[in-house]
């Protein structure tokens, strides 16, 4: 029975903990003053990166073009990751762009051979499926006045106001918003950032590049920050479930490349954030798991644990009339056959983007 407890408590307190006190750890903690400079406009190479998207390719070099930044400043470079459609044609009819056509790598591959050809001092990266705002760049840069500042994560916004992951996607730029004031945002959009160029690192291909790329900045002693003006708009996935567990398992791919920086006495550790904001939330099936089981063995001698066991049948079950908390189990879901696939041994460097 102590030891049913125990587990009881410890996977409940680390989802509590990762949850809301992890938050508010965040907001007492020392926070950074960085410098905005709205006239500073540094020469930029944005990178967009693209795989069969002859349905987005036009609409966003249409919208990079009408951007509020000065031409003479903005190299634009296509990364074409082995495009089998009409993308590369369609990307043709734009004298402005650069196109960098590629062998089928995968993004982060695109991204490490597109930098290669960057003449600017700072690099965008995009995908090819989403709008920024006419002020997205300017928004973007201003806050690389600060010099110690090496990455800059832009807002995702969707098209679709009425989605599921709207809720969860509110609380998670709440998250990002406390800990950029640290400077340990990690954990970038791959809709909307931007790295100094002399800070970029190329990372290997399995890893997921805008998570990896902001914690070896940050661990090579710049900072990260969010910038919530600078906007991108997309519509909202469609298959949440397929789109997660991809992410999760490139995340879990990705760890074996963070380990060197999760030494919590070194300086420019990312432990806290890393473990707070994305270890314990990867691994949350096997918490509530061991949550939920532990509980019912308890419930048979505890009114308390009888109580803890229905309100977290209840919450699954609301499932079915709530969005945001459908949401909320699909990711769960995702995460579990994630890790299953990490395993596994399995490995996700490029994949079809369904329009």
């Amino acid at each position: 029975m102590n030891f049913l407890l125990f587990i009881f408590w410890i996977s409940g307190g680390l989802i509590i903990y990762t949850v809301a006190i992890y938050y508010f750890i965040l907001k007492v903690l020392k926070q950074n003053n960085y410098e905005k400079n709205e006239r500073y406009l540094p020469n930029i190479s944005l990178i967009i990166c693209a795989y069969n998207e002859e349905k987005c390719v036009a609409a966003k070099l249409k919208n990079t073009f009408t951007l509020d930044y000065p031409l003479e400043k903005l190299q634009v470079i296509l990364a074409d990751d082995g495009s089998t459609d009409k993308t590369l044609e369609i990307a043709n009819g734009f004298d402005f762009v650069e196109i960098l056509k590629l062998s089928r790598g995968g993004k982060t591959s695109a991204q490490n051979e597109a930098v290669k050809i960057a003449r600017n001092e700072i690099l965008v990266f995009s995908d090819a499926n989403n709008i920024y705002k006419k002020d997205a760049l300017k928004k973007l840069v201003r806050n690389f006045a600060d010099e110690r500042v090496g990455v800059v994560c832009g807002e995702l916004q969707y098209n679709n106001k009425k989605s599921e992951e709207n809720s969860y996607w509110k609380y998670e730029v709440a998250i990002k918003k406390a800990e950029s004031k640290n400077g340990w945002l990690l954990g970038a959009n791959g809709s909307i950032y931007a790295v100094r160029k002399n800070a970029f690192v190329p990372l290997p291909e399995d890893s997921i590049s805008d998570q990896l790329e902001p914690i070896k900045v940050y661990g090579n002693g710049l900072d990260v920050v969010y910038e919530p003006e600078a906007i991108a708009m997309e519509d909202a996935p469609n298959d949440v479930l397929k789109r997660k567990r991809r992410i999760i398992l490139r995340s879990l791919v990705t760890m074996k490349y963070v380990i060197s920086l999760l030494n919590p006495f070194n300086k420019r550790s990312v432990f806290i954030p890393y473990v707070s904001h994305k270890l314990i939330r990867w691994f949350s099936p096997l918490l509530l798991f061991l949550c939920f089981f532990s509980s019912i063995y308890l419930a048979k001698d505890s009114n308390i644990f009888r109580m803890i066991l229905i309100l977290q049948v209840m919450f699954c079950a609301s499932g079915i009339f709530l969005s945001g908390v459908r949401y909320i189990i699909k990711v769960i879901f995702a995460s579990a056959l994630a890790i299953i696939d990490w395993i596994l041994g399995k490995r996700q460097t490029t994949w079809t983007v369904v329009r």
